[in-house]
């Protein structure tokens, strides 16, 4: 029998991994504007604090991996100024998608991000966004 708080490693890593995914999935559904974060409370109040902090640690990396998306779609908007009133439908179709997925893609982003902060303890991730040895720019 396994009790709670005294998981081994391997077990705490299992169920850091499964809340991970549980927490991205739900997130990511479209009808999440409501009961987010208690969901969310839920899954990260079920964890120990050797499976918390790989798990706020992932969700930062959600986070600056939205961002690296948003970018990436802002770079693809670059020629909208070369769009007018008279182009094409399709041209303004295409810039229309690619604005919606990147309020997505923020929206997403801030998501990770709310459920961090909401859920860490009160202290930094790390020195100058510096996770797992790995800087995040």
């Amino acid at each position: 029998m396994i009790v709670p708080g005294c998981a081994g490693p391997r077990e705490a890593q299992t169920r850091a991994q499964a809340a991970v995914r549980q927490i991205k999935a739900f997130i990511k559904r479209p009808d999440t504007d409501c009961g987010c974060s208690s969901v969310v409370g839920e899954v990260l109040g079920s964890l120990t604090s050797d499976e918390l902090g790989p798990v706020l640690r992932e969700l930062f990396v959600a986070s600056v991996r939205q961002r690296t998306k948003v970018l990436t779609l802002a770079e693809l908007l670059n020629d909208l100024d070369q769009l007018s009133e008279a182009s094409d439908r399709g041209e303004i179709d295409e810039a229309i998608m690619l604005f919606e997925d990147m309020a997505d893609q923020a929206k997403l982003g801030a998501q990770f991000l709310r459920s961090l902060a909401q859920h860490s303890p009160n202290r930094r991730l790390q020195q100058a966004g510096d996770i797992d040895g790995k800087a995040h720019a």
